[in-house]
């Protein structure tokens, strides 16, 4: 039985592009669709303008006539038989020649070559991802399914194509999981299992640091991210990436601490670029040793592991402050440290009221307060560079970070009488 997608869940604009793409491969005689995730999403209900167009034959050569025709930019990947078209109005959609993959070892990226749109879509990785609809004019909408995926789709079943497909490719073991909660769907059984089975070979060690932080960090921008960490957890993926990595017993706690930190953050310090990837990561990576360890695993940028590692030694450095602390005593413990882990510890649930506040007075306050006095300044009154200057510079700022001295001349009075 054919099956069409009703016009009314594409917004008009979108409608109107894809059927000028199918004007262009009747034109060209190239039966040409919209494939993947876009028709997924939209059977759900969902907007995703991450928009893959699979075309029987050359798609980098279609991809420069439509181009031509919005005056767009083309980037092409030749080897993949790929190409992206950047259009005015800044929406980028992929074409991509129908084909064929081989994968020549476990997680190894495949060898391709041009096949037809029904050996395109079973190739894929999960049935709900193999579902295309045709852009030809004379059939325009219609749904194209070889692999059943409506029906999993309407079930919330996740189901892989290929009893080797976590082998081929075990990226895919992530991919399943986000679906899996994104969508509250469930993946099926024996998908459970052979996924079980993929990790216990050893699949995992195949693949590149850069390629599963790359999935990590899918995970972390997604709004279920907790379910889905969960769900890694009992598939032991993270001890099976490096026995030291073991999740917080507080996740959760660490996970919501994360998303007010950034929320806080982005209130409060505008001006501030925050790495907000760095505050969600402080969630999975919380002992020294595990931050070592699966830094290296997963090649995480330097810049990232240095506000990993100091979190532990920040929150052994906040136990020395007290109610009763200093301005200035504040200033010199935390400007030592980035942005990242003095906001994640701001939102920490155990932190007493009043370091709260004292952190918070520091990011929103004392870290911007500039020197009423330089060294130029001490140099041209005739002193000279040295430790006892570097001493007075402090004494002056720090003066003037606990209210003692608003003014210039009440700085250099207030020096005077320390000499």
């Amino acid at each position: 039985m054919r099956e069409f997608l009703g016009l009314s869940k594409i917004s008009p604009r979108i409608c109107h592009l894809l059927q000028e793409i199918g004007r262009v491969g009747k034109e060209n005689a190239q039966s040409v669709y919209v494939v993947g995730g876009f028709v997924r999403d939209l059977l759900l209900g969902r907007e995703n303008l991450d928009i893959d167009i699979v075309v029987e034959g050359d798609a980098i050569d279609f991809a420069y006539q439509l181009a031509t025709i919005w005056d767009g930019e083309v980037q092409i990947h030749q080897k993949f038989k790929t190409a992206t078209v950047t259009r005015l109005d800044g929406l980028k959609l992929d074409f991509v020649s129908a084909r064929n993959e081989t994968y020549l070892s476990p997680g190894a990226l495949p060898s391709v070559e041009y096949g037809t749109i029904a050996e395109d879509l079973r190739r894929r990785d999960f049935s709900i991802n193999a579902l295309a609809v045709q852009l030809q004019p004379d059939t325009f909408g219609e749904i194209v399914d070889c692999t059943d995926g409506l029906h999993d789709l309407r079930a919330g079943r996740i189901r892989a194509l290929h009893e080797q497909s976590f082998i081929d490719d075990p990226t895919r073991i992530f991919r399943a999981i986000r679906y899996e909660a994104r969508y509250r769907f469930q993946i099926v059984e024996s998908d459970q299992q052979r996924i079980r089975n993929a990790i216990n070979r050893g699949v995992l060690n195949l693949i590149s640091g850069q390629r599963l932080r790359n999935e990590i960090d899918h995970i972390l921008s997604e709004a279920s991210a907790p379910q889905m960490v969960r769900r890694i957890d009992q598939f032991n993926i993270f001890s099976a990436l490096h026995p030291t990595w073991k999740i917080s017993p507080n996740f959760n706690v660490l996970w919501r601490a994360a998303r007010q930190a950034i929320e806080w953050g982005t209130t409060s310090l505008p001006h501030d670029p925050i790495n907000t990837k760095a505050i969600l990561w402080m969630t999975l990576l919380n002992t020294p040793e595990a931050i070592k360890t699966v830094s290296s695993r997963l090649a995480l940028e330097s810049q990232l592991c240095t506000k990993l590692s100091v979190q532990a030694q920040l929150e052994h450095d906040l136990n020395t402050l007290s109610a009763s602390s200093k301005p200035s005593e504040v200033y010199q413990l935390l400007h030592l440290y980035p942005l990242e882990p003095l906001v994640f510890a701001l939102m920490q649930p155990n932190q007493p009221n009043w370091r709260g506040e004292q952190i918070a007075n520091y990011l929103t306050h004392l870290k911007d307060v500039q020197p009423l006095i330089t060294g130029d300044d001490l140099i041209q009154r005739g002193l000279k560079p040295g430790r006892a200057f570097s001493d007075l510079l402090w004494q002056a700022l720090a003066a003037q970070l606990d209210g003692k001295v608003p003014t210039t001349q009440e700085i250099y009075q207030f020096l005077d009488d320390e000499k």
